[in-house]
């Protein structure tokens, strides 16, 4: 079979579907493949305001009107009660010493709660990746356009006026001639193979690998939290419905809850990985040295991966180049730092969104040539921020106290561009400010201040509060808050 795109996005989850779907309604011809098929098991399941406002953003622009329900949680369950999703009220993390059980402290020094939204009703989504990602796809598969899923793609042969590449579909041969290539394979790494981009990875700081899966019949954390002392009532939401992170020395856990009683839960490590340890084994361990985590863990069971933990190497990636004449990675395909703070969904959809309107302006002119250069460039500035807050954050895992005036930056940011989305005026080019050169300065500065012995926390924090005061819209660090932040949008 031959087939003729304006676009060929390799890659059909969530994002690739999506960009699929925007090209489909500029008047463009993309093709959609991927390796593999629906459904399937994925992390990188939590939402943030700035998410759903691009994906509102995207219903209205691109006549898309039954985006509009997935940008919060009441909408989705109203419109969409057959696709599995979890409320996600804000940001919670409690800090665990080694061997020791939980100790709530009256003032709230080992927690940092961050709400991102009023209540249930306009609150953020985590996705459950197999309903949500195969449900974009069937999306994008009514609108029209072409999609080969099981379709194992050749070599990318650049061509006048585009490219063509080769593919097998079972026993089906694919050519497909296009404009223009997007990589949205996620760590499928494909242009980054096919065009020889140079591997950045070296220039990141942040350093870690993870060991996760989906279990059910986990209990709660609150429950737990309280009969050890806690003050849950001190709150600004209920910490389960959030990302909660339990944070130690040397890394942190997720646990991400959906409606139908499946829990995404892993940890993110800092250590290598070990020889001659079993992934079953090494959780045993965490869960010796996290009595108060362990507890819970005690009674779930885990259903994803046939029932075997799933363990990575090193999870950090970044290519040298993520643009250039007709062909884009999108972030999450160029680049992935941590899942702490959940920036990779939000990241992705700011990438689709400066795509989608490179072509919309540029398609077809040597204008476009340089909008994707820019398009580089405010990735690797992007990268880089994101890289030093959650670098930043890691080293301070010991110091919670240093960990939370880390956060700062990227709450500011994230709230501060909120803002600013929903009054239309001003949005940043970049995600989370990260091209601002005075936040920059500051990021680097107070990430210095992190590798110096003699700089305390209180004074961290301080340096912190003056360096984010143009972006802080929260009241974040201040005095008197106790880690406990409201929503104020």
């Amino acid at each position: 079979m031959d087939l003729d795109a304006d676009v060929l996005i390799v890659g059909a989850g969530f994002a690739g579907s999506l960009t699929a779907l925007l090209a489909q309604q500029l008047g463009l011809r993309p093709v959609l493949v991927d390796r593999g098929a629906h459904p399937r098991f994925v992390i990188g399941e939590s939402t943030t305001p700035i998410a759903n406002l691009i994906l509102e953003s995207f219903a209205g622009r691109f006549a898309l009107p039954w985006l509009t329900p997935l940008a919060t949680y009441g909408s989705w369950k109203r419109t969409h009660p057959e696709l599995v999703c979890g409320l996600k009220r804000g940001f919670s993390y409690f800090k665990h010493e080694a061997g020791r059980p939980f100790v709530p402290q009256a003032d709230h020094a080992n927690e940092l709660l961050v709400a991102a939204s009023h209540g249930p009703d306009d609150a953020d989504t985590h996705w459950l990746r197999a309903d949500f990602d195969a449900y974009l796809a069937q999306q994008a598969v009514a609108a029209g356009v072409p999609y080969f899923d099981r379709t194992a793609l050749g070599p990318l042969t650049e061509r006048a006026g585009g490219w063509t590449v080769t593919g097998e579909r079972g026993d089906e041969q694919l050519t497909i001639a296009a404009t223009f290539v997007v990589d949205a394979s996620g760590d499928g790494g494909y242009l980054a193979r096919q065009l020889a981009l140079p591997d950045a990875r070296s220039t990141l700081r942040t350093w870690s690998r993870g060991l996760f899966g989906h279990f059910v019949d986990l209990p709660k954390w609150e429950p737990q939290y309280q009969g050890l002392g806690g003050v849950p009532e001190d709150h600004p939401f209920p910490c389960d419905a959030a990302a909660l992170h339990h944070v130690f020395d040397g890394g942190w856990m997720w646990q991400l809850r959906f409606d139908n009683g499946v829990t995404s839960a892993g940890f993110s490590l800092q250590s290598p990985l070990p020889e001659d340890v079993s992934p079953a084994d090494e959780w045993r361990r965490l869960m010796h040295r996290l009595p108060s985590v362990a507890e819970p863990f005690a009674s779930a069971k885990l259903i994803s991966n046939g029932g075997e933990l799933i363990r990575t190497g090193r999870l950090q990636r970044r290519v040298g180049r993520a643009a250039g004449p007709n062909w884009a990675l999108l972030p999450s395909a160029a680049g992935f730092i941590d899942a702490l703070h959940s920036t990779g969904i939000a990241h992705t959809l700011v990438g689709i969104e400066r795509l989608a309107g490179l072509w919309e302006r540029h398609w077809n002119t040597p204008e476009l040539a340089a909008g994707l250069a820019e398009y580089d460039r405010l990735f690797q500035a992007e990268i880089e921020f994101i890289d030093a807050v959650v670098a930043g954050s890691f080293r301070g895992f010991r110091e919670f106290t240093k960990m939370v005036a880390m956060t700062m930056f990227y709450f500011a940011t994230a709230i501060w561009s909120e803002h600013r989305r929903r009054s239309g005026t001003d949005v940043p080019r970049a995600f989370l400010c990260a091209d601002d050169p005075g936040l920059r300065g500051a990021l680097e500065q107070a990430y210095a201040r992190l590798e110096d012995s003699t700089v305390s926390a209180a004074a961290l924090t301080d340096f912190v509060a003056n360096a984010i005061r143009p972006f802080n819209l929260g009241g974040l660090c201040g005095a008197g808050k106790q880690n406990m932040y409201p929503y104020l949008g």
